[in-house]
């Protein structure tokens, strides 16, 4: 195929149909490409954003009736588990925690892939990234994902704050339960300002913007004082708590002033725990949070670099943000009906769980795999988890605090290249039943339905254009993919047992046609 470069997508550029299903959702399926015809932007926007009112039973059934076993026999508590359930469930038992993080991958793939939600998936992703916390420090991730993240993932963001602040997870990942006034601890009351809210440095637009500092590292001491006693420390189902006892870790009590953002100086009386809640009100209402989100949501739906290619569609989410008091999603919609969104083609590469969920939705798909098992053998649950290392994203594993990155250079080398088009074909070969020759393939009932054949190798070629990238590829490349697919014969019948046909699906899903969103 032609050369790629990251800067300059093959091909033509996609409609704005695809174009809004690869970036405000995990790209299209089969039936929604069906449904091209007449796509208004906005309304699809404000339909996704109305998630509440979106039928997703297809794939909340799929949930309750995913397999549940551990390898220890046991059963995986519910997605919505109380943390009482899942400290008598795992606490002290590294097998289990794997298994509810195991079980916490299949239902967010699930998701990805059957949810009718699929801007509420998206944000889901967004904020798991924005405050993140991972599974090795600590199990309650599980519990986090449902009551903290999936809770507020379009509601209001002091409340996705605040929710964040107390989740267990949190507490433990960056060590607040262990925060004394007496010996403070620093790690969240540094990482709530750097990466949670203001940012380390101003994002408002001025003569300060990214160069003038948001806090000094007196007011990160202070935040933590500010935050001592915020503890799940002393809890025996690690749900948070406020110590007001002199009890390790307590809180200190004293009157504080921090120069939040450098341009006023903010007084917290004498107090308990409403001197956190005064700190968490006072940063979500920063103007600097306000354009810290916004820059970070026009990265995640418009481009790498938004500050360079949409400042004004970061000025337009940031207003928004203002002017609702951290509406997530009328920060979101001033987002995505901003002209520039429009106009972002070539801007954004898919992640690895976007280029998964993406090729599993391309081919109709409506399963994801069991991960649950301890199997190790080819296409088993432990080979596509290595394959999804290998990629460098496995879901809830970071150990940074900044979340997985977002920008496309992380994720496109020669090494990503190899392996998306082998996890690709791992997938063909799990789902449509495993090649192990070149001379003779086996019959498959799935893979002759999802691609409706018969069909000539010319309409069968066309069919996972349209399906897996979505727009024209260079003549060269599409005659070349036909001429292998028909062996010289365009109008070759193709079925499920055509010997190039699986291949084909494997070179086409992870073609650098296909990688762009």
């Amino acid at each position: 195929m032609n050369s790629f470069q990251f800067s300059n997508p093959p091909g033509s550029a996609p409609s704005l149909a695809r174009l809004a299903w690869n970036r405000i959702a995990f790209g299209p399926r089969p039936e929604d490409i069906a449904g091209f015809g007449g796509f208004d932007l906005t309304s699809f926007v404000d339909q996704q954003l109305d998630y509440e009112a979106i039928d997703d039973t297809i794939c909340e059934s799929y949930l309750s009736a995913m397999p549940n076993t551990a390898p220890d026999g046991s059963a995986v508590p519910a997605l919505d588990a109380s943390l009482a359930d899942l400290r008598a469930y795992a606490d002290n038992d590294f097998s289990r925690q794997e298994a509810l993080k195991r079980y916490l991958w299949m239902a967010t793939y699930a998701r990805a892939v059957l949810s009718k939600r699929q801007l509420f998936e998206l944000m889901v992703d967004f904020w798991t990234n924005h405050f993140h916390t991972d599974f090795p420090t600590d199990y309650t991730k599980y519990w986090e994902d449902y009551y903290v993240i999936r809770q507020h993932a379009l509601g209001n963001f002091r409340d996705l704050l605040g929710a964040s602040a107390k989740s267990p997870a949190m507490l433990t990942f960056l060590s607040n339960r262990y925060n004394d006034g007496a010996n403070p601890n620093e790690n969240y009351a540094r990482e709530l300002m750097e990466l949670h809210t203001v940012g380390s440095y101003s994002y408002v637009p001025g003569p300060g913007y990214r160069t003038a500092p948001n806090y000094t590292e007196e007011d990160v001491h202070k935040a933590a004082r500010i935050l001592s006693g915020w503890t799940n420390y002393t809890t025996s189902d690690r749900a948070f708590q406020f110590n007001a006892s002199r009890s390790w870790p307590r809180h200190d009590w004293s009157e504080k002033h921090l120069w939040i953002g450098n341009d006023a100086l903010y007084y917290f009386p004498y107090g308990g725990i409403e001197q956190g809640e005064q700190l968490l009100d006072i940063l979500a209402e920063h103007p600097s949070t306000a354009w810290f989100i916004s820059f970070k949501l026009c990265r995640r739906f418009i481009s790498d670099v938004p500050d360079v290619f949409c400042p004004d569609a970061v000025q337009a989410g940031a207003q928004a943000f203002v002017n609702s008091h951290g509406d997530i999603r009328q920060t979101v919609r001033a987002i995505l009906l901003h002209p520039k969104f429009a106009q972002s083609w070539g801007q954004k590469i898919k992640r690895p769980f976007e280029f998964i969920a993406s090729t599993l939705r391309g081919l109709g798909l409506s399963e994801m795999i069991n991960l649950l098992p301890d199997n190790w053998q080819t296409n088993g649950p432990r080979d596509f988890e290595n394959r999804f290392a290998t990629l460098g994203q496995v879901l809830f594993q970071l150990t940074a605090p900044t979340g997985y990155p977002d920008i496309g250079v992380a994720w496109w080398n020669t090494n990503h290249i190899f392996g998306r088009w082998t996890l690709a074909n791992m997938f063909v070969a799990r789902f449509f039943g495993e090649q192990t020759s070149q001379t003779s393939a086996p019959t498959n009932s799935l893979l002759q339905s999802a691609l409706g054949l018969p069909k000539t190798a010319t309409e069968v070629v066309d069919l996972l254009i349209e399906r897996l990238i979505g727009r024209a590829i260079h003549n060269d490349d599409r005659n070349a993919l036909i001429d292998y697919l028909g062996n010289g014969n365009p109008t070759a019948t193709i079925q499920s047992d055509s010997t190039r046909l699986r291949p084909l699906i494997g070179v086409v899903a992870a073609s650098p046609y296909a990688q762009w969103r």
